[in-house]
């Protein structure tokens, strides 16, 4: 997804919040659109700008005082289209129309923006350290064009040197569409190995699996321990990637294509991957191929602030495979109630919790 297209989803989610928290006051909005809307604005500067300016062109709107002298080529109004006169009716004299509850939820986002958009600005700095907590995803953009999108639980350092920009994927997973600059490489490190490209979009996870690198577009090279080290310095030194010369030990990754470097630094085959199937945790969705119920579980819990729990030893290692969204713990549920009569599921003030009926 470009730039115009990430920008064209924020403006369509942007304008399906305001219609729909528009439409009630405060105390009618639920806990639930409440948490949603405020991850939502999380997520993204982008989304809070989007929305800001959605409320913007609303409100000019709502202001123009001969809005309902303009004469319109239809027999009958709309039954959900509401005169601004109305509006206008309702205040007095010159004062401004009353703001609509979710004008008031854009007063707030915008003291929100302000402190997304420090942070954004703040991550050129050397050495700044981005981190996301549980059920938390979010979207920044680095000082060079790059955007990285973070998962729940995962924390990043970056460090941009003249001839390098590199950033260190300490745990967690985290794609990167990287702003091309041949001149000055990008490096992702994580557990050991390295990950050099220049101009592309690839995944990052370090987690239990060892380090998993997936490209969705254009090419990147894979070093592993020592080749690492000396990759890495050589790229500092500015000839990693000018002398045209590369390591014998670099793995070459193009776009649908994966790699996994597990703990114990023996780098496993390249192999081909449905890059969308593959990275789609980047979309909201998770993905499951014959994964026990424990790490489907915990793939969940990552997600959502209600935790689940599996309290049957044997239960915990049955197979799941499914695709599932990532925040509907609701499915989640009524697929594995569908895996058979002696299974309860038991909503606790600590969580939910997953049993076999005795």
């Amino acid at each position: 997804m470009d730039a115009n297209e990430r920008r064209a989803r924020a403006t369509h989610e942007a304008t399906q919040w305001w219609n729909r928290l528009s439409l009630q006051r405060p105390a009618e909005i639920s806990k639930t659109d409440r948490e949603s809307f405020t991850q939502w604005l999380r997520e993204s500067p982008l989304h809070v700008a989007e929305l800001l300016r959605i409320a913007q062109v609303h409100d000019a709107l709502e202001r123009f005082k001969l809005w309902n002298e303009v004469e319109a080529d239809v027999t009958s109004e709309p039954h959900n289209v509401v005169p601004l006169r109305e509006l206008e009716d309702a205040s007095e004299d010159n004062e401004a129309p009353p703001r609509s509850p979710v004008s008031l939820w854009v007063m707030a986002a915008s003291a929100c923006f302000v402190a997304i958009l420090g942070a954004w600005l703040a991550i050129g700095m050397r050495g700044q350290v981005i981190e996301t907590e549980l059920a938390e995803r979010r979207q920044v953009m680095l000082d060079d064009g790059t955007v990285v999108q973070l998962e729940p639980e995962t924390k990043l350092r970056v460090k941009f040197e003249d001839n390098l920009r590199r950033v260190t994927l300490e745990h967690g997973r985290a794609l990167f569409r990287v702003s091309k600059n041949p001149q000055r490489p990008f490096l992702v490190s994580a557990d050991h190995t390295s990950v050099r490209a220049v101009g592309t979009a690839f995944g990052v996870e370090n987690g239990k699996r060892g380090v998993v690198v997936t490209v969705a577009e254009g090419k990147v090279a894979v070093a592993r321990g020592k080749s690492a080290a000396v990759l890495e310095q050589r790229m500092a030194d500015s000839a990693g990637t000018r002398d045209g010369k590369t390591l014998s030990a670099e793995v070459f990754l193009t776009a649908g294509q994966q790699v996994t470097v597990p703990s114990s630094g023996v780098v496993n085959p390249v192999r081909a991957v449905d890059t969308a199937r593959a990275l789609a945790w980047a979309e909201g969705q998770l993905v499951f191929e014959n994964d026990t119920l424990a790490d489907v579980v915990g793939e969940f819990n990552r997600y959502n602030r209600t935790q689940l729990t599996i309290n049957d030893s044997e239960l915990a290692t049955r197979k799941v495979s499914g695709v599932f969204e990532a925040t509907d713990t609701e499915t989640l549920l009524a697929f594995i109630r569908q895996g058979g009569a002696n299974i309860s599921v038991t909503q606790t003030d600590d969580g939910i919790v997953i049993d076999a009926r005795r």
